[in-house]
């Protein structure tokens, strides 16, 4: 688990190559309102199979990373997030260039970004063998209470509403449990279809739910891109360099804005979106002038990028030590390492060391060449946005079916694939989180076995499950995190209640 060596092993021209591909990727998906990292990251993974776990968790760094930042780009520049991460960003960067400061704006954002990037890796190196030592202990209960977190955190963290969140993700349980009994090898809910004896292979799911709904749901409301014309982005700058004293106005704002993005970033279900929200808004209850924030403020640009690249390092912490996917990127990567026959967790980095520190030095380099290529490429990358979606959901679609099928050669998966992309689409008409159901669909397997085990141990007793410290503590804080979002809400009603005027008596 050594920087240099995954630094190292990044470098190799064929790795390097693919981390490249895989920058200019996330940057195009990330660029597209419609599209989004995950989108790419999710069509990426039937390549890995060919690639190999090391090689292709390496490019879909590249993709996330880049991804995460490119979402900005669009919302400052025209008011045009390409995902829901970039809409913070844009509420100061979209009236800078209305002043005329494009170049400022994304200067600015980039150079934040990669901040945000490199002090997350540092951060990740330096926590995840702590984290190490104390999952090395961990027996079935403790894997069962860390699902129940992952859960429970997805759903009170979810923008939106707490019943929904957690539908979505029971509902997952329940895609989770389609298929043979992972202990007692018992066939369930498979309604006589025999390729489902094998389960849900989230492979095919994670591109349904993702990809396929997304083009879905761009077709169908009309928000993919086209907009532009070549006279808007000739107004961008080419190239555009930040300034030393915005550099110097913004260094505290982007170091306080990554540290707390990145303790937001290991928890599980939180996520960059939470992360770039929280980042902005901490800044605005921090400045000495809260009423600069909306009207063009740069570090209002700066705080959400530099916090959600840093969490999207931080998001790594759960999955290589604990085996606990934090968010719906790091879900599919959990899908790619099992597909290549790893299991992330302790026995990781005693099995495939080279695995751990390739990831790594991929954020690290990651940052680096995003910092690069994206300030080198942002005309090149407004241009899409000239171009007419339909082109581009086409390609994707025949991308998710060839990969799809590609994987195991069964007519079923193009089937789950389908049949997810409805009701992903549905699930985002309908504002039921869809990384909620998918982190279900993905935690089921690890919630059902360290249950049925634990209790297996004690033969049938529930009580190891409230004996054992680190168990107590994790279904205690997940408890916890379900009874905030209520407790919020009722205070939120009664002060509503306390401001409502109060009628007067007639007569």
């Amino acid at each position: 688990m050594d920087l240099l060596t995954g630094i190292g092993s990044v470098l190799e021209p064929f790795h390097l190559l693919l981390l490249l591909g895989g920058v200019v990727i996330g940057l195009i998906f990330g660029t597209i309102p419609g599209l989004s990292g995950i989108t790419a990251v999710a069509l990426l993974v039937p390549f890995s199979y060919v690639l190999g776990a090391e090689a292709a968790i390496i490019m879909m760094i590249g993709v996330y990373i880049a991804a995460t930042c490119a979402g900005s780009l669009a919302g400052s520049l025209f008011n045009m997030p390409g995902d829901v991460m970039g809409a913070a960003t844009a509420r100061d960067g979209y009236p800078l260039t209305q002043q005329g400061q494009a170049g400022r704006a994304i200067s600015m954002d980039i150079t934040a970004s990669a901040v945000g990037g490199f002090i997350g890796t540092v951060l990740l190196v330096l926590i995840a063998p702590q984290f190490l030592r104390i999952a090395l202990r961990f027996g079935p209960p403790e894997f069962f209470a860390l699902a129940i977190l992952g859960m429970t955190s997805v759903a009170s963290l979810a923008m939106g509403s707490l019943v929904k969140a957690l539908l979505a993700g029971t509902f997952g349980l329940l895609l989770a449990t389609v298929g043979l009994d992972p202990v007692s090898g018992a066939v369930r809910f498979v309604f006589g279809v025999q390729p489902l004896q094998g389960g849900i292979d989230f492979i095919p799911a994670i591109i349904g739910f993702f990809a396929v709904a997304e083009i879905f749901h761009a077709l169908y409301y009309g928000t993919g891109s086209g907009g532009y014309s070549k006279e808007d982005i000739k107004k961008v700058p080419r190239f555009a360099l930040p300034s030393i004293a915005d550099l110097k106005w913004t260094k505290w704002t982007m170091l306080r804005s990554s540290l707390l993005g990145n303790f937001i970033g290991m928890l599980p279900g939180a996520g960059s979106t939470v992360a770039a929200f929280l980042g902005y808004g901490t800044e605005v209850q921090m400045a000495k002038d809260p009423s600069k924030f909306g009207k063009g403020e740069i570090r209002g640009v700066v705080a959400p990028e530099a916090a959600n690249n840093s969490a999207a390092a931080g998001s790594m912490v759960p999955l290589l030590t604990l085996g606990i996917p934090g968010g719906a990127v790091t879900a599919i990567m959990l899908g790619v390492f099992i597909l290549n026959g790893l299991r992330p967790g302790p026995l990781l980095f005693r099995d495939a060391p080279e695995i751990a520190s390739s990831v790594f030095g991929a954020l690290m380099v990651a940052s680096v060449v995003v910092f690069f290529v994206g300030l080198l490429l942002v005309r090149v990358l407004l241009r899409l946005l000239t171009i007419p979606f339909e082109i581009f959901s086409t390609m994707v679609l025949v991308f998710a079916v060839v990969g799809t099928f590609a994987i195991f050669n069964r007519p079923i998966d193009l089937w789950i694939m389908l049949i997810c992309g409805v009701l992903g689409f549905f699930a985002k008409q309908y504002e039921f989180p869809v990384s909620a159901l998918v982190l279900g669909l993905v935690l089921g397997d690890i919630a059902e076995i360290g249950l049925v085990n634990g209790v297996n141990v004690t033969r049938g007793s529930w009580g190891i499950f409230f004996t054992r410290p680190f168990t107590m503590a994790t279904l205690a804080i997940s408890l916890l995190l379900l009874l905030m979002p209520i407790y919020f809400a009722v205070q939120r009603r009664r002060e509503r209640a306390a401001d409502a005027p109060t009628r007067e008596p007639v007569g």
